[in-house]
């Protein structure tokens, strides 16, 4: 575990942010909850199987063999890709009672954004938690109900995912043509969509009392408020959302910006996302 008192721990703050599977070493240390942010689509995906009594594992992507069995161990399935029949990484599979009546046990979901951040911190000894725009209000009031029930103040860590890819169609399309996660070294992609929901969320856990923020949750708490109503659009128009609609995910990109729509709060237990 990397040490929190460097410059980019954010050691001392209740609320830190930062980006991808390093940022997540970065402001772990000494954190009680993480919430992971992946808006198009991996947690807005988990969060509509669980609304739907669907559990979730998370996995990285770049082993599919894995992926069947870790499925085979849980008893339970592993997601189709997108556009095949059955739940998938798209979050409105999730939404139809014909995708999940036929479900025996936890959906593996692989996901080389999300999903690795949260299959990497499944034994790490925090409460991982499923952030996205549909329940950013409900996350917050967990993260206040885990504080009030230890008795001390809760110190939370939110990282958002990005785009851990490279070209024009990005993690989508290799998750179309069947692809691996994308190289360890990928650089990540600045994700908007992930960068207003992480503000979102600060912005949630502000109204609440859970203010001390670091600077960069601070900053993007700043853009959720000051783009509040221009929140849907911007996230509609950006380059991840416009390749999903290329691709035929109109559907998926509206409800992922579907503000506080959701109540449930996926919680990761036993490497399974449940509510």
């Amino acid at each position: 575990m990397s040490d929190s008192n460097t410059p980019f721990g954010q050691a001392k703050y209740q609320v830190r942010f930062d980006w991808g599977a390093a940022g997540a070493e970065r402001i772990l240390p000494g954190a009680h909850v993480v919430v992971v942010v992946d808006v198009l689509s991996f947690t807005t995906a988990v969060v509509a199987a669980v609304e739907h009594g669907v559990p979730v594992a998370p996995w990285p992507t770049d082993d599919p063999h894995g992926a069947a069995a870790l499925a085979e161990r849980l008893g339970g399935s592993v997601a189709a890709r997108r556009g095949e029949p059955g739940p998938t990484l798209s979050p409105t599979s999730f939404t139809g009672r014909e995708a999940y009546d036929e479900l025996d046990g936890p959906v593996v979901l692989p996901s080389p954004n999300g999903g690795a951040i949260a299959a990497a911190l499944a034994d790490r000894g925090v409460v991982v938690l499923a952030g996205a725009l549909r329940n950013r209000a409900a996350v917050a009031r967990r993260i206040l109900a885990l504080q009030e029930e230890r008795g001390e103040r809760t110190v939370v860590a939110i990282v958002a995912a990005g785009e851990r890819s490279s070209g024009a169609h990005g993690s989508a399309a290799r998750a179309r043509a069947g692809a691996g996660a994308a190289p360890a070294d990928d650089p990540i992609r600045f994700a908007i969509e992930d960068q207003l929901a992480v503000g979102a969320i600060v912005d949630a856990l502000v109204a609440l009392g859970i203010d001390h923020t670091s600077p960069e949750a601070a900053v993007a708490c700043a853009a959720f408020e000051g783009l509040r109503h221009a929140a849907t659009h911007l996230v509609g128009a950006s380059g991840s959302a416009v390749d999903l609609v290329e691709q035929g995910y109109r559907a998926d990109v509206r409800f992922a910006t579907e503000l506080d729509a959701a109540e449930v709060v996926p919680e990761l237990r036993d490497g399974v996302f449940s509510a």
